[in-house]
């Protein structure tokens, strides 16, 4: 079993208290961009309260915010194995293979505690070893979806800081089509269906997302779908 999230790394990520500042969320979750960290925001509900732990937490020194984040919680949750509580994370990018394996070591130690992952933009969704790690994440029974109007409207009242931002919700109607693009992409991802969402740069370094649907593509929704 892999244990990197437990005690081995020792350098703290970048936190300051449980509430993100405007700037650095708004930069962080905003789908139609590429940003080179990871944010994580979440929170602990325990079952048998109504107590509820609330973070945040971004990679840093070359480590991913998923090795942070189960550092953080089970030096939280190691009293008790069996406890009972549900965990949501908020995430600028989907784990990769390699930290999906290093969350389903945890729940394996951790088996009543619930996950569910939400994530704004796929992390090199092309990349088998990141598609076949999501695929094993949500057979171990984590729910994992891409975040929509409402999720980014609970964050933004939740986790953003109260003196920063304006009592109405930030995230506008027009961030729906790339949300539409990761959703399809990331069913088709969890259906082992093969990619059709293509991300290129222009001149000027900005994405330009486009869906291909080939002949083999269009197969395979056939058969998933007859």
């Amino acid at each position: 079993m892999a244990t990197g999230w437990s005690g081995a790394h020792e350098s703290r990520s970048i936190t300051q208290g449980w509430k993100i500042s405007v700037e650095k969320f708004v930069k962080n979750y905003d789908p139609s961009v590429l940003p080179r960290v990871t944010c994580l925001l979440y929170e602990i509900k325990w079952n048998s309260t109504n107590r509820t732990w609330q973070r945040w937490i971004c990679s840093a020194n070359n480590t991913h915010a998923e090795i942070y984040f189960l550092h953080d919680i089970s030096t939280k949750l190691r009293r008790n194995r069996f406890v009972h509580c549900s965990i949501t994370c908020y995430m600028s990018w989907s784990p990769c293979g390699d930290c999906c394996r290093e969350i389903m070591d945890f729940l394996e130690e951790m088996p009543n505690v619930n996950l569910v992952i939400y994530v704004a933009r796929l992390y090199w969704h092309e990349d088998e070893n990141n598609r076949q790690g999501l695929r094993e994440l949500e057979s171990s029974g984590v729910t994992i979806q891409i975040m929509d109007l409402p999720v980014y409207s609970y964050c933004w009242k939740t986790f953003v800081r109260d003196e920063e931002k304006d009592e109405d919700d930030y995230w506008p109607s027009h961030l729906a089509p790339w949300m539409t693009l990761y959703s399809l992409e990331l069913q088709f991802i969890l259906q082992s269906i093969p990619s059709s969402l293509n991300i290129s740069m222009d001149e000027n370094q900005s994405p330009i997302f486009s869906l291909c649907v080939d002949e083999e593509l269009k197969r395979a929704l056939m058969s998933a779908n007859p």
